[in-house]
């Protein structure tokens, strides 16, 4: 009985995940096809039961391009569902499909290959032809939508069950053994730093392997950052040299405040001895990133409790493995996080010292001016900090020279806005008080068609300005999708939001999280005090008006629903660990921290790492 005591974790671990590779991987079907398309589209898979519509909460669906002929997917469980929708692609034209071979334990594969199979897809809309060709089964379609269905007509197969207990043991052996290894760094204290250290690995490999601008919109944040390989000042905003930096928005990041290009240009300019491409080159900054919070975390124990938050989803490691602004964004929010809750950080060194040390004085400020220089999504985290500094320092007797403590804030902050002051100084010098009036030019002169300003609104993209369109919230929200799109991209949709895991793995980690949010709540309300409750609703309020403000922009101007816009939330709710963590019962913050971090392993591996097109390598 004491040794199922002692080995109850890994056990329920062991049961959890063998749980989640039954459904995940054994009760799932698998798309394996070869298909020749004319242009990059979308080759999809839709699945219902008889007599129910088809939608888009049941596809599953990959990326195709021309110079690809091979693509494999997840699809769903066959058993629970009557039919199929294949759409081979999403533009006017040819496609040819070689093969489709559908298979699942203990069900006979489906295959179309021949005449005879093909002959089974019964075309539904927009097909004009389709038939055998010596290279395949051909469809011509005649719009961006052409349908094809197919009745499945399923046949029991011997299933491997000797082989299925042969991998749930593996499993069983892996995680005992893993536990067994580790027994040393079983407190949370000790099993942060191994979490990192894990991370920090996946984090080189992506970066190291997949191919260039298959990130979200990697191309300009690459060119921004080269920019300031040989430059110093801004760029005239209407300077050719500059053209090709610009969206299809006619945007460019390098009219923007954001100084992580700055930065990331010159360590690049650093490094350019080391021969590696040029988009590696442009990757590493944002890799260091990632290791200085690692080697902090390693550092300084009490800062782990504020870097929780950064483990429980992949999409925040993801962001550190490209050329980005938001890595940089997420760093500078955990060192103030850290600065402003940790009692032996360097600012409430700075604050309790009766004299004043100029160098902890420029570093706090170098700090406070980066704050004013990230995207526009971090000022709900100033307002944040800033109240939650008012609240701990005015209302709380833990300082007897206020009027001291004051002034130093004061410095820090009129400091910190002087060296923000030299980067706007700078871009208004080169640009002149009228450079509102040329990025709207440039927008004007660069932007796609679909996306100019001057452009009629009904001859914009149909994701543009729904609220002008007469679309309400309410169907942004229900048909949309809003919430869930947003939701599944802020714990793991890679590549241009067309990577993306299966529903269950979406499913497991909103009750996962939800229910741990819900249970961190309770016990705050009834075990935080007036503090802690005062963190929490400062929590909720700031975080509550970030997400608002990003669905009102989805409404009202762009339709993006990303989690990456919601990511400041992330270095509050480390603030809010530190306050809160002592509430909690140890054993279920440990199961909790356990089963985020394997979900997003599993999720940046087998969705992130398998699927993303890698460099291809000569020689």
């Amino acid at each position: 009985m004491s040794i199922l005591i002692r080995w109850k974790f890994p056990l329920f671990v062991s049961v959890l995940l063998s749980l989640l590779f039954i459904n995940s991987f054994e009760n799932r079907a698998y798309v394996d096809m070869d298909i020749k398309t004319a242009k990059k589209t979308w080759f999809k898979i839709y699945w219902a039961e008889e007599g129910e519509l088809y939608s888009e909460k049941n596809m599953a669906g990959v990326r195709i391009v021309p110079a690809q002929k091979n693509y494999r997917f997840f699809l769903t469980d066959l058993r629970k569902i009557q039919k199929l929708r294949i759409d081979p692609g999403q533009y006017e034209g040819e496609t040819t499909l070689k093969k489709i071979v559908i298979s699942q334990n203990g069900l006979q594969t489906i295959q179309f290959e021949s005449d005879n199979d093909f002959s089974r897809l019964i075309p539904l809309f927009q097909v004009a032809e389709f038939g055998m060709t010596s290279e395949g089964f051909t469809v011509q379609s005649t719009g961006v939508d052409p349908q094809f269905e197919y009745t499945l007509e399923l046949k029991k197969a011997p299933s491997l069950y000797f082989l299925q207990i042969i991998r749930i043991a593996a499993i069983f052996a892996a995680v005992f053994f893993f536990f067994y290894c580790t027994e040393n760094f079983r407190d949370e204290n000790q099993i942060i730093p191994l979490f990192f250290t894990v991370i920090f690995i996946l984090v080189v490999v992506m970066a190291s392997l997949s191919a260039r601008n298959v990130n979200p919109d990697e191309y300009v944040h690459l060119y921004a950052s080269e920019y300031y390989m040989s430059n110093w000042l801004p760029p005239a905003i209407d300077d050719p040299s500059i053209s090709h930096t610009y969206s299809i928005y006619g945007v460019s990041r390098l009219n923007k405040p954001e100084i992580s290009y700055f930065f990331n240009g010159k360590l690049a300019q650093l490094t350019t001895p080391f021969k590696l491409p040029r988009h590696l080159n442009l990757r590493i900054f944002n890799v260091l990133l990632f290791a200085l919070i690692l080697l902090y975390v390693i550092r300084y124990q009490q800062a782990r409790i504020v870097a929780i938050p950064l483990l429980l989803s992949p999409q925040l490691w993801y962001v550190f493995s490209y050329c980005n602004s938001d890595a940089f964004a997420l760093t500078i929010a955990f060192f103030v996080g850290c600065q402003v809750v940790l009692p032996d950080s360097m600012l409430q060194v700075y604050l309790r010292t009766e004299k004043n040390n100029v160098f902890r004085l420029l570093f706090l400020s170098f700090l406070c001016a980066m704050l004013f220089l990230l995207k526009k999504n971090y000022y709900f985290f100033i307002i944040f900090i800033f109240l939650y500094i008012c609240g701990k320092y005015l209302f709380y007797k833990e300082w007897q020279d206020k009027a001291q403590l004051f002034k130093r804030f004061a410095l820090i902050i009129f400091i910190g806005m002087c060296f923000a002051g030299i980067r706007v100084s700078a871009d208004y010098a080169v640009n002149g008080m009228d450079r509102a009036v040329k990025i709207v030019e440039m927008q004007e002169k660069f932007a796609k068609p679909f996306y100019k300003p001057s452009t009629p609104l009904e001859k914009q993209h149909s994701f543009l300005y729904s609220k002008a369109r007469g679309e309400s919230l309410k169907s942004i929200i229900t048909i949309d999708r809003w919430f869930e799109k947003t939701f599944r991209s802020a714990f793991g949709v890679y590549g241009y939001l067309n990577v993306s895991a299966s529903n269950v793995y979406y499913d497991v980690v909103r009750w996962a999280s939800t229910s741990f949010l819900v249970f961190l709540a309770l016990s705050i309300i009834f075990r935080g005090g007036i503090q802690g409750n005062l963190v929490l609703l400062l929590f909720l309020s700031c975080s509550g008006g970030l997400i608002a403000t990003s669905l009102y922009h989805s409404w009202t101007q762009d339709f993006q629903p990303q989690g990456r816009y919601i990511f400041p939330v992330i270095p509050m709710l480390g603030i809010v660990a530190w306050h809160t963590y002592r509430f909690m019962p140890a054993s279920i913050s440990r199961l909790f921290l356990v089963t985020m971090f394997m979900l997003s392993v599993y999720s940046f591996v087998y969705v992130g790492l398998l699927h993303l097109p890698k460099v291809i390598f000569a020689g």
